[in-house]
């Protein structure tokens, strides 16, 4: 059941815990629904969370062909989302919603609760829920975004069986044209299939998903030289990418998931899933600002790849008592393999401009090259107990537990395909975790987590991007409370993470870690309904991220790269008295300045976009039909996007968003 409006569900998925009501969470999720994506009309999970979180940002602007976040002022790469509770099994690039029940966003570090991401996720970790036949749907709904871009999408459901026992859910869209920014066009295709069983003591669900990607001219990041001003941000519409540049990408993810119910307190579960994701492209990596005229060196690559993921788990959980003490303990285990393919060639660097690029017919005579062939393996296990125990009719709740993590993780060479370098490091790490209700309106809890995590992936600008770096220990201590009235949420945390921070150096395009960054903030989030017909949705997040012990102190102190000392979000939606079914929305959301160079000579300024729009819900011809617009940057507003590794990026112009929806 969500909260009043429909924006946000009342729990989520917990890793081990399994589902939680958000009052008996202790940690700090939101789970954001299937209507907030139709309603946003958004095209991907990082715009979702962006729109709606005050600790998210996106890192990367969807003018580009993949997602990367900031949660928490931590850096979380778009193959870090978990689906359906398993890891490496989305696009690395970018992750379609249509298909999505739910968005749930954990805050912190959650290694122990879900195993291991990927490359870690510190500062939070995102799990998306395939949709469910809940009952039987026709929808149909077309969509425009400008300046060109249209698409359409289809969502069936149906329910089989006497007892409504068998679920099919189906959807299937494409959407394609030009869009808001000079020469770049877009097409997107996607196609799911979702089938569940739910009977007496035995539930059963599988996935086959689909995605393929294309873009023409994807707008990539800047990094500027050590010394200068940041030059002023310039129109968002301005594209430094060439005539022949672009990318192409390809999912396909099968997954399934069983539980089944050996007594009314013993449940045993598993779940496997696999993907194959491949790509090529050809773009600037990233153009490296020279001056505070935005004269820019440019560079092209070409690059082939692709990676292949299997991951699992396995566990069962029992519920008894010990006197007036309740537990529930669960034993799980976790497994991930990817392997990862690469193929390169390099092109000579040419100079350019931001406010006035220049344009090439093509790349030029190749400097580098290397074939297609293995980079990377990873592999990680883990395996999970915890013991939830709950006493005083649960105002009451303990969680304690601990999770042995292994992470193997190997490089290789190109051409030759050697081996470079090798790792293999486990650790043990304990949590606990702490819930209070006093009242049933009101709930406190604190947390205490360790994890081992993989050492960083250099990103997709990095000349090293095939790096491996050793594995490493975060930890985490959190303090909130939350509140239900029942149509209305709100939460207030306090934590503090730490890890190594990372940085690419503007010239070499190398990325290394220098230190250490600790993140201690303060967050205020709500929700629901604050008036009959009025609806907010965001929140504030005050942080202060810090550089500790770098190599030789040298910036010990100084503010993180990325991680902006204040972000709010606030949106809002009113059911106009005046027109039935007619809603209005607005939405602010605001960044503070965020230094791009470790010794924070070096910042991009603060930035707030506004955005408008309205939905009408009525019927048309007996068939329940939704319109919905959109203007987002309402002002145009002009700004640069700080980056966790150095990177600045151009935020969207002014966008119109329209829509229609109709079930039949």
């Amino acid at each position: 059941m969500p909260y009043i409006g429909g924006q946000v569900a009342r729990g989520g998925q917990l890793g081990l815990l399994g589902n939680k009501d958000y009052m008996d969470t202790p940690y700090s999720q939101t789970s954001y629904t299937e209507k907030t994506i139709r309603d946003q009309q958004a095209t991907s999970v990082a715009e979702v969370l962006t729109n709606s979180d005050p600790s998210v940002r996106a890192a990367i602007g969807s003018s580009n062909r993949y997602d990367a976040l900031t949660i928490r002022g931590f850096r979380i790469e778009n193959s870090e989302i978990a689906l359906n509770g398993l890891y490496g099994l989305v696009p690395a690039y970018r992750v379609n919603p249509a298909p999505l029940e739910r968005i749930e966003l954990l805050k912190g570090p959650a290694a122990f609760l879900n195993g291991m991401a990927p490359q870690g996720s510190i500062g939070g970790t995102v799990n998306v829920v395939t949709k469910r036949a809940a009952e039987d749907l026709t929808r149909l709904t077309a969509g425009y975004i400008s300046d060109g871009r249209f698409g359409t999408e289809l969502d069936l459901a149906r329910r089989y069986g006497e007892q409504k026992e068998w679920g099919v859910r189906f959807n299937g869209g494409i959407d394609g044209g030009n869009t808001t920014i000079d020469r770049q066009s877009a097409r997107n295709g996607f196609g799911s299939l979702g089938v569940d069983y739910h009977g007496e003591r035995f539930r059963w669900s599988a996935d086959i998903i689909s995605q393929d990607d294309w873009m023409k001219a994807a707008q990539r990041g800047y990094t500027p030289v050590s010394g200068i001003a940041l030059p002023n941000a310039p129109d968002p519409r301005i594209n430094l990418a060439q005539p022949f540049d672009y990318a192409r990408s390809r999912s396909l993810t099968g997954l399934t998931r069983a539980e089944y119910d050996l007594s009314n307190n013993v449940t045993v579960f598993g779940a496997i899933g696999g993907n194959e994701f491949r790509y090529d492209k050809r773009e600037d990596p990233g153009a490296t600002i020279l001056n505070t005229a935005g004269d820019a060196l440019g560079t092209s690559r070409f690059q082939t790849g692709k990676s292949e993921s299997i991951s699992g788990e396995a566990g069962v959980r029992a519920r008894f008592d010990t006197g007036p003490i309740g537990h529930e303990v669960v034993v799980s285990g976790s497994a991930q393999n990817r392997t990862d393919w690469l193929g390169q060639t390099n092109y000579g660097t040419y100079l350019t401009n931001i406010y006035s690029p220049t344009l090439l017919a093509t790349a030029g005579t190749p400097v580098s090259t290397f074939p297609e062939g293995k980079s990377g393996f990873l592999g990680l296990r883990s395996v999970g107990v915890a013991d939830t125990l709950t006493t005083m009719g649960g105002m009451l709740q303990l969680i304690v537990g601990a999770r042995q993590q292994q992470v193997i993780a190997n490089s290789y060479a190109p051409v030759s395909g050697l081996e470079t370098t090798h790792y293999d490091q486990s650790a043990t790490s304990p949590s606990i975790a702490l819930v209070v209700r006093p009242v049933k309106q009101l709930s406190l809890y604190a947390n205490y987590i360790e994890g081992l995590s993989p050492g960083p992936t250099p990103p997709s600008g990095a000349v090293n991007t095939s790096a491996v770096f050793a594995p490493f220990k975060t930890r985490q201590v959190e303090v909130g409370t939350k509140l239900d009235f029942g149509g209305f949420g709100a939460s207030l945390a306090a934590f503090q993470i730490s890890q190594p921070s990372g940085v690419i150096d503007p010239l070499t395009k190398i990325y290394s870690l220098d230190g250490q960054q600790r993140n201690r903030g303060i967050e205020l989030n709500t929700f629901g309904e604050v008036a009959p017909g009025v609806r907010v949705l965001g929140g504030v997040t005050w942080l202060d991220a810090r550089l500790t012990q770098t190599q030789g102190h040298l910036y010990d102190g100084n503010h993180a790269i990325g991680a902006p000392g204040l972000q709010g979000n606030l949106g809002v939606e009113w059911d106009t008295p005046f027109v039935p079914g007619l809603t209005a929305t607005a939405r602010a959301i605001y960044t503070r300045r965020a230094y791009v160079s470790a010794d924070n000579t070096q910042s991009v300024p603060d930035w707030a976009t506004f955005d408008i729009g309205a939905r009408y819900a009525t019927t048309l011809a007996g068939r329940p039909t939704t319109f919905r617009a959109q203007l987002t940057n309402l002002f145009d507003k002009h700004y640069w996007i700080g980056n966790p590794t150095g990177y600045v990026i151009s935020g969207m112009p002014r966008t119109l968003w329209l829509s229609m929806t109709v079930d039949f």
